[in-house]
């Protein structure tokens, strides 16, 4: 699937850890984040947000 923008549910913890390893998102709804992307990211920075998100 191609999109820009990704929904993820997620505790506030879970979001703090990802905000501490240096991501940025918007908190959407109570235990989502909206993860919004351009379209020419680097596929290395997709990568470790998809590592991050998997070690949660």
């Amino acid at each position: 699937v191609e999109a820009n923008e990704v929904f993820l549910r997620a505790t506030s913890d879970e979001a703090a850890t990802l905000r501490a390893r240096g991501f940025d998102f918007y908190d959407w709804a109570e235990g989502e984040v909206r993860l919004v992307t351009a379209w020419d990211s680097d596929e290395h920075d997709v990568a470790r947000l998809a590592e991050a998100i998997a070690e949660l």
